[in-house]
């Protein structure tokens, strides 16, 4: 489908086609005969609410003090702050402080997204941390799962 940001794309009987907003009507969804032809900006991988934005930058860890040194190689470059519980409870994680500075080289952050028992670990000694001020049950309440119980059943197998 072509970028025109005047170009949208419509279903009738279950058929697409594209619709004009300019001339308003039905034209190709490949369409070239527009003289208008206007780009849509292209928009960033997350638009983020002021108060997203604002939580985001205030990030803190429970483990790690320093936020600008990577917690596995110790490297300044390229560091940015990881979320160790991810998906829904992303931000859950960032209001309790489940963050640890990690670099986008292959052996760090990538290894942490790919690597199974490297992800559990992390996972193990946040859940950790956290059970040093608030109780088990509370911790299961909140993530859903007990990252203790699970490494200890990943090790029987």
């Amino acid at each position: 489908m072509c970028k025109c940001k005047y170009l949208r794309q419509r279903k009738r009987q279950n058929q697409y086609y594209g619709y004009c907003t300019i001339y308003r009507k039905e034209v190709p969804l490949f369409c070239k005969e527009c003289n208008k032809i206007e780009y849509k900006e292209k928009k960033s991988l997350r638009s983020r609410t002021s108060k997203q934005a604002k939580r985001e930058k205030e990030r803190f860890s429970i483990i790690y003090s320093d936020l600008t040194k990577c917690c596995i190689c110790g490297s300044t470059v390229g560091v940015e702050k990881n979320e160790i519980f991810e998906g829904a409870y992303r931000q859950t994680s960032i209001d309790y402080g489940m963050v640890a500075p990690m670099c986008y080289k292959e052996t760090c952050h990538k290894r942490f997204h790919n690597d199974i028992m490297f992800n559990l670990f992390f996972k193990v000694m946040f859940q950790t941390e956290f059970m040093k001020t608030h109780s088990k049950e509370e911790f299961i309440s909140i993530f859903k799962q007990d990252y203790i119980y699970k490494l200890e059943q990943k090790k029987r197998n």
